[in-house]
C-alpha cells in the first residue's frame, strides 16, 4: 500500500513584460513511500478541483502516475 507522506500544492504565477498576466501552473506534488520505495510525483490540479479532492483520491492518483512511469 501506498503511504502519502506529504503534498505539496503548488501555483506558480508568473509573467513576462509583454504579457503581465500569463499563468504557469504548477499543481500538487505528492511524497509518498511504499516499503522501501521513497518519491513524489506531481499531479495536474486545477487549483479549483484540487481544494475538494480527499487522500483517497490524491494515493488513486499517484498509482496511476506511477503505472505510466514504468
Amino acid at each position: 500500500m501506498i503511504y502519502i507522506e506529504k503534498v505539496h500544492v503548488v501555483w506558480i504565477e508568473a509573467g513576462t513584460v509583454a504579457n503581465p498576466d500569463n499563468r504557469v501552473y504548477g499543481g500538487l506534488v505528492v511524497h509518498y513511500s511504499n516499503g522501501d520505495v521513497e518519491g513524489h510525483v506531481m499531479l495536474d490540479y486545477p487549483e479549483n478541483a484540487a481544494m475538494n479532492i480527499t487522500l483517497n483520491d490524491i494515493r488513486k492518483n499517484v498509482v496511476l502516475k506511477l503505472r505510466e512511469i514504468q
